[in-house]
């Protein structure tokens, strides 16, 4: 009772004795089917393998006439989850003619029938919204977005999390093959980044929660039994028709289309030949069927000692391999050992790309050796040989991450986008770029492209908001008003967007307008109880600096409270600007107010540290220059030393100061304003670019000090002014070398790993003879130095010391020239 005409196919009514309409059926070329508005009966639920709910369509049946006998069938397609039934045959072998069918199908819907065939669809964008919902947590904690790609063999599958600040992205392969009536979907060629488990756990984990109770798992192979005889008995009886029976169904066939999968089951012996893929993903899933087990168990180690026992029964096997790999790169400190399985692997390959899954991790692992360039061409590499949009493009912005030419950088960003254009944080990232080269109108662009892809007044104004943010942060401070400006149009009384207006327009010049909008967020944000600390700051910048109303400025840096980040920046301008007024005794306790929230901070995280270490410098300076008080900048000074103990300008200020309390006049350690001693800490260098209500100093504005410290020019920092006569040479040499100084220095502070320049730097301060300099520069670079490097600087470092003891002799500083003699006997 087979017939060849398409589904649902028209045919000549046929008349019945009650008048009922009867179309020739579908069961016989020459056959026909009924319908009548009363066979309307209800739908399944749209869960399949779930306990029966409210139907929440009508499934229209109607009966099949031909000379094999009478059927049902279905007379429109319908949704069961996420398949979508088009056609639906059943046969009634116990039904003889002569019959009467004035009933129409309520009359033969209790009868046992026998399913003769089905056809199912499954659309890969239904799919992918059903999938959103059931895969909810997984890589992150809230929700995540979901890609499917429709591949011959089965499917691709991508999941990554929707919050831009952690990115985690998985990327596996499913592979289907028939046997009969089941169904098996296979997990492989696993891969991905930021993931909370290696990336084969976190494939099986996640078909586990697609299928759930309807698949019974072997290892990383799921197996849904029965599938055609549970999808009839999910659909039938809920519409109120009896199940038929299954025996002898096969899955015939499972075909691809551009964006569905389409499956022909029928009452036929043979089942869907397997494909190679399938065939290869059986194979591969059999030999670490017990490797899989140990991963759904969270026993890593186990599994990968499993793997390493299937890799010998199977050599060199590119699913084992990366596995092996997969966790050892997860289990960190291992990647020596993981780029060697994939490399051993890759050989094997020889070019036909069995790997080209484990590319990005071969990237990653890479690039945590410190191999930059074999790390950029391999994500590049993995880029454009990934199928999955979202991890292609995260492949090409990790090579811009590992790019230090912002140039560079833009253009891989630009493939990334190409790749994966929805996703803000790559226009984000791309905006950043092209801000550090100037191309303020390609970084507007971007930002109009975010603006057009939000929805709703709020998410629009978060677009401005954090691109305003942005233009602050690289210090284009006056051409974020705009910006600001165009975000108060969204929410126009929002404390964040007005404080960004506000210091763009002091910037600009306009401080009185710029003073007001700061004060008008200041009362929003109190009125909301949140932290007006960053504010306070950044209006009384405005006061004094712009204003000269020192004293109104004063009164804003007192209402900071203790304990919050703002809170020692606020004391140090509190004590700078009533020095400015003649207030030396309020100056002097503010400095130690300074210096008391200084030793309330945990000792140990330096870099964010030294702001405040630097500001209790200049305390330190303020007592000894101004005050005479050489026991309070001791104390300035021991506080400093306390977060940064290897600063080597606190080093040297905190000796001074003990060399002149102990008796020992040195010079003096400071001998200019506060503004020239301390450029870092001039008004342009401190002002607040942070966001919202967080002000004052933020760590990427004294990220790396050390270097910068270390590559100033002399300075009157400098406690001991021991400058070594420059060797005889030409003044046009000498000028060249200035000239290649100020360069290397560039480079170095743009790029602190370049040995080379630091080399190169070295040779040329030593010619100019410029040693204190040469002395702090190898002091900074010693201090993280790897044992082969050091080898290379210590014999340098021994070097300048002896000329700065030579030199201390040469000017009768005789504890100078102790202090020298011992450090270079260290070192030795």
């Amino acid at each position: 009772m087979r017939s060849q005409r398409p589904p649902n196919a028209e045919r000549a009514p046929v008349p019945t004795p009650d008048g009922a309409t009867v179309r020739p059926p579908a069961l016989e070329d020459t056959g026909s089917s009924a319908s009548t508005p009363q066979d309307a009966i209800p739908a399944a639920s749209p869960i399949p393998a779930a306990k029966a709910k409210k139907p929440q369509e009508s499934i229209e049946l109607r009966l099949a006439i031909g000379k094999g006998g009478l059927g049902l069938e279905l007379g429109r397609p319908v949704s069961l989850g996420v398949l979508e039934i088009l056609e639906l045959v059943v046969a009634l072998p116990t039904v003889r003619f002569p019959l009467d069918v004035s009933g129409g199908v309520s009359r033969f819907r209790h009868r046992r029938g026998n399913l003769d065939r089905i056809h199912v669809e499954l659309h890969a964008q239904r799919l992918v919204r059903w999938a959103a919902a059931r895969l909810r947590g997984l890589i992150g904690t809230g929700s995540c977005d979901v890609w499917i790609g429709v591949e011959k063999s089965g499917a691709i599958v991508a999941v990554s999390s929707k919050d831009d600040g952690r990115i985690a992205i998985l990327g596996f392969s499913v592979t289907v093959r028939v046997e009969g009536e089941n169904v098996s979907l296979m997990v492989g060629r696993a891969r991905g980044t930021g993931l909370p488990a290696p990336a084969t756990a976190m494939a099986i984990f996640a078909l586990d929660a697609l299928l759930g109770d309807l698949a019974r798992r072997e290892g990383g192979r799921f197996i849904v039994e029965r599938a055609i005889t549970k999808m009839v008995r999910t659909l039938l009886p809920e519409a109120g028709v009896r199940a038929p029976g299954t025996a002898g169904v096969s899955i015939t066939s499972v075909a691809a289309a551009q964006d569905a999968w389409i499956l022909h089951a029928s009452a036929h012996p043979v089942s869907a030949e397997p494909t190679e893929a399938a065939t290869r993903a059986m194979e591969a899933l059999a030999v670490a069927r017990a490797a899989d087990d140990a991963r759904v168990a969270k026993e890593y180690e186990r599994a990968r000692d499993l793997d390493l026992m299937a890799l010998e029964r199977a050599p060199r096997h590119p699913e084992l391999a990366g596995r092996i790999a997969e966790i050892d790169a997860f289990v960190g400190g291992r990647a020596e050992a993981a780029l060697a399985t994939i490399a051993e692997t890759t050989r094997e390959a020889n070019g036909d790309r069995a790997a080209a899954h484990l590319d990005f991790l071969r990237a990653e692992l890479l690039a945590e050796t410190g191999d930059v360039r074999g790390a950029i061409a391999a994500f590049e590499r993995a880029a454009e040989d990934e199928p999955i949009p979202v991890l292609s493009a995260r492949a090409f912005e990790r090579a811009a991450e590992l790019t230090r030419d912002p140039l560079e950088a833009s253009r891989w960003l630009d493939r990334a986008i190409a790749r994966a254009p929805a996703v803000a944080r790559l226009r984000w990232a791309r905006i950043a770029r092209r801000l550090a080269l100037g191309r303020t109108q390609d970084a507007r662009a971007d930002t109009e492209h975010l603006e057009a892809q939000a929805t709703g007044p709020r998410a629009r104004y978060e677009v401005w908001w954090r691109a305003g943010a942005a233009w602050q942060h690289q210090g284009l401070v006056a051409d974020a008003a705009p910006l600001f400006e165009r975000a108060l149009r969204f929410v126009p009384d929002d404390a964040q967007a007005l404080s960004g207006l506000g210091r763009a327009l002091i910037a600009r010049g306009k401080t009185a307008r710029g003073v007001a909008l700061l004060t008008r967020a200041i009362d929003l944000c109190e009125a909301a109880a949140e932290n007006t600390a960053g504010l306070h700051v950044d209006l009384a910048r405005a006061l004094a600096e712009k204003l000269d109303d020192r004293p109104a400025a004063i009164a804003h840096v007192r209402d900071v409270p203790r304990g919050v980040h703002e809170t020692a920046e606020a004391r140090a301008l509190e004590g700078r600007w009533r020095s400015e007024l003649g207030d030396m005794a309020g100056a002097s306790l503010a400095y130690a107010r300074l210096r008391d929230h200084a030793e309330t901070l945990p000792a140990g995280d330096r870099q964010a540290h030294e702001p405040t270490a630097a500001l209790l410098l200049e305390a330190a300076i303020f007592e000894r220059e101004v005050l005479r008080d050489s026991l309070a900048a001791q104390r300035h000074l021991a506080a400093a030393l306390r977060l940064c103990p290897n600063d080597p300008a606190i080093s040297s200020a905190y000796r001074a100061v003990g060399a002149e309390i102990a008796g020992i006049a040195p010079p003096p350690f400071a001998s200019v304003p506060l503004a020239t001693a301390l450029p870092f800490l001039t008004p342009a260098a401190t002002s607040s670019a942070e966001v919202g209500s967080s002000g004052g100093f933020s760590a990427d504005e004294f990220a790396n000090m050390e270097e910068s410290v270390a590559l100033l020019p002399a300075s009157p920092l400098s406690v001991f002014d021991l400058e070594s006569s420059p060797e005889e040479e030409t003044a046009e040499q000498a000028a060249r070398d200035e000239a290649r100084v100020e360069e290397l220095t560039r480079q170095l502070q743009g790029d602190p790993t370049r040995d080379d320049v630091v080399d190169e730097l070295v040779e040329r301060l030593l010619r100019l003879g410029r040693s204190h300099e040469l002395f702090a520069l190898l002091s900074a670079r010693l201090e993280d130095a790897s044992p082969e490097r050091r080898v290379v600087l210590i014999p340098k470092q021994r070097e300048v010391l002896g000329r700065l003891e030579a030199d201390a002799q040469a000017r009768g500083q005789a504890l100078e020239s102790q202090l020298f003699a011992s450090a270079r006997a260290a070192l030795e």
